[in-house]
Parts: structure tokens; C-alpha cells; sequence
């Protein structure tokens, strides 16, 4: 299904969301984002579904946010104007979420990428956020998330000088967990979203939220936290299954209850 914003797909227990604004690189516009949001909240709420893909083409995943109107909107508009907020709404997505990226991942788009929860890359990809380079800063989370998952320096060098990070690099930075050959992403990542999908809903709910806690608490509460979700699990029909499967040496059929 397309809308002219987005493709949406659907590949057994894996939904992707594709961009589609192919002739200005994905670009991502208000309307755009707003089909995407759509698009993962109906699967988010699709039992059927337990891993969603982002991706966009060979070109780009993302070449950046196009503001349009907001480029000459004054300063109390753009503060209460939703658009960064839309990425937010991403974050809220509660199923595991695995961004497929090549090409272009530049300013929104490589700030959509790191909500995802799992970054595969191409050996196409080049990753940057070149917002001071016309007069604006990142807006929607690039400066806090870039710099946990690459260090100081490097977050400074890419932010302030405009530096752009090869898929190699950031693979190595952390950026993306899995590089491939080019042409591959969406592939790699449809398959390690199926992989993702033969475990318990309840569990990969679970373990991505006390992961993603993990940024907001300090050690000894990100423990507790692990451990009361840890505890918690022992009321889900799923553990019991599990549990079953493996002394039976069977597949596990979760329900996610």
C-alpha cells in the first residue's frame, strides 16, 4: 500500500514502513512523517506484527527534514509547532524497530534512525547532521542521542564541523550494528526483524523498554528496574511456554499474553 509518503508492507510477522519521496531523497516533511507515525502506530497495534522495519531507497534513507514553512515560521510557532514532536511519537513505539538505511542518513533522517532500536547499514551509507552549517541546530534529539551513541568528540566534530561518518566508521562508532554489501540493507533487515519476531512479544517489550531506561537512570536504578520487569515476567503465559518448549526441546508458540 502507498499513500505517496510512504509504502507499507507487510512480510508475515514483520511490517515495514517505507519512505517514498524518492525526488527530493526522502526528505521529510510534515505529511511524510505523519504517514510514517501512522504507519507504525496500526502496526503497533497489529497483534499479528512483533517487528517493524523503517527503510527508504538507494539513494537515501533519509537526506534531512524538509521544513518547508517553518523555515520562515517566528520562534513561539516553530516551539509549539509539532513537527519535532513527531519523531517522539516514534519513540513511543513499543515493538522492537529496526531502521534498513542506505544512501543518504543526514539531519532528521539519521535522527529517525537512532530511535530505531537496531541500525543496519549498507556500504552506500553516509551518516551526518549538517544543521549548523545553515544556521539552525538539530531539533529533534540529534545532540543528546548522537553523542551516547559516539562520545563526545566525535558527536562535537560531527555536529559543529559538519563532519559525515562513512558506513564503516559508523559501524565502528556504534551508529549501526550490522553493515552490508550495498543493496542488501532491507533484506538483512527484514531478516533479523523475522528472527526478532520468534521471541516472546511480552519479552522483547519488556527487554527494549528496560534497554531504552537504561539512558534515563543511573545504574543501580536501571537494576531495580531490569529486576522488578525480570520478576514481572513470571505472570506471563509466555515465560510458562518457554519454559515448557525448552525441557521439551520444542519451538516456543508465544501468544504474547
Amino acid at each position: 500500500m502507498s499513500d505517496g509518503k510512504v509504502r507499507i508492507l507487510r512480510h508475515g510477522p514483520v511490517g515495514q514502513v517505507i519512505l517514498d519521496r524518492a525526488a527530493k531523497r526522502n526528505a521529510l516533511d510534515r505529511p511524510m512523517l505523519e504517514a510514517l507515525v501512522a504507519g507504525l502506530r496500526n502496526f503497533d497495534a497489529d497483534p499479528a506484527i512483533r517487528a517493524i522495519v523503517i527503510s527508504g531507497d538507494m539513494q537515501a534513507f533519509a537526506a534531512g527534514a524538509d521544513i518547508g514553512n517553518l523555515a520562515s515560521a517566528g520562534a513561539i510557532e516553530l516551539y509549539h509547532s509539532g513537527f519535532s514532536e513527531l519523531w517522539d511519537a516514534v519513540t513511543l513505539i513499543a515493538k522492537p524497530l529496526v531502521a534498513a538505511v542506505a544512501g543518504y542518513v543526514l539531519g532528521g533522517g539519521l535522527e529517525l534512525a537512532m530511535i530505531c532500536d537496531i541500525v543496519v547499514c549498507d556500504e552506500s551509507a553516509v551518516f551526518g547532521l549538517p544543521e549548523t552549517g545553515i544556521g539552525i541546530i538539530p531539533g529533534a534529539g540529534g545532540t543528546q542521542r548522537l553523542v551516547r551513541a559516539v562520545g563526545k568528540s566525535m558527536a562535537m566534530e560531527m555536529i559543529l564541523a559538519g563532519r559525515r561518518l562513512t558506513a564503516t566508521e559508523a559501524l565502528s562508532t556504534g551508529i549501526a550494528s550490522t553493515l552490508t554489501p550495498k543493496g542488501e540493507a532491507d533484506a538483512t533487515a527484514l531478516g533479523l526483524a523475522t528472527r526478532i519476531a520468534t521471541a516472546s512479544p511480552t519479552a522483547l517489550g519488556a527487554a527494549k523498554q528496560a534497554v531504552l531506561q537504561s539512558f534515563e537512570m543511573p545504574l543501580s536504578a536501571g537494576i531495580r528496574y531490569e529486576r522488578s520487569l525480570s520478576a514481572l515476567m513470571a505472570a506471563s503465559e509466555d515465560r510458562a511456554e518457554g519454559m515448557l518448549a525448552f525441557k521439551e526441546r520444542r519451538k516456543p508458540i508465544f501468544k504474547g499474553e
